[in-house]
């Protein structure tokens, strides 16, 4: 830039003989810096893509680091969840060894609470059953007096009714199961 203006100037106090021989020097000089400059621009135009490619890198690195980081603390925390149980099953074992209380739940006890609810509900079922066995004997008793008064002999009837009606018996059931 200097050497352009020194050109548009005219060099200042020099005389017009001198010039024409420093102006092709100048020329030459000032093509020489002018072509350096165009290199110098060009090398910082370089040189700024490659600092933002540089920065973009960094923070991709940053971010992935950050992330890292979370993985290795999620992964720490893992491992010493693992570590404590780990250690509670290692005093089990020695618990176990040793003859010990298991802090694992009684089969026996759960076994006979599962009975007592069968047989709770077995007992229900049963109930609802002569519930209804009462109010079906009632019907017939109420047909039975009924047919009485219109003249009819209600044992005759009622002979043979609900002999071929037998419940099957269930242990025969379960010896054709077993063979």
């Amino acid at each position: 830039m200097l050497a352009e203006e020194l050109l548009r100037t005219g060099g200042g106090t020099t005389t017009d003989t001198s010039q024409k021989p420093s102006s092709g020097r100048e020329r030459v000089q000032s093509e020489a810096l002018r072509q350096e400059l165009e290199g110098a621009k060009r090398q910082i135009g370089a040189l700024k893509s490659e600092k933002s490619q540089i920065e973009a890198e960094a923070n991709n690195q940053r971010n992935f680091s950050v992330k890292l980081e979370s993985d290795l603390k999620s992964l720490s925390e893992a491992y010493n969840s693992i570590e404590q149980a780990n250690y509670r099953l290692d005093a089990e074992v020695k618990a176990l060894r040793q003859g010990g209380s298991v802090p694992y739940p009684d089969v026996e006890a759960i076994k006979a609470q599962a009975k007592e609810e069968a047989e709770k509900e077995s007992e229900a079922e049963l109930n609802d059953l002569l519930v209804c066995l009462g109010q079906e004997q009632t019907k017939v008793e109420k047909l039975s007096t009924r047919l009485t008064e219109l003249g009819e002999d209600v044992d005759t009837l009622l002979q043979g009714i609900g002999d071929d009606t037998a419940i099957p018996d269930d242990d025969d059931e379960d010896e054709d199961d077993e063979e």
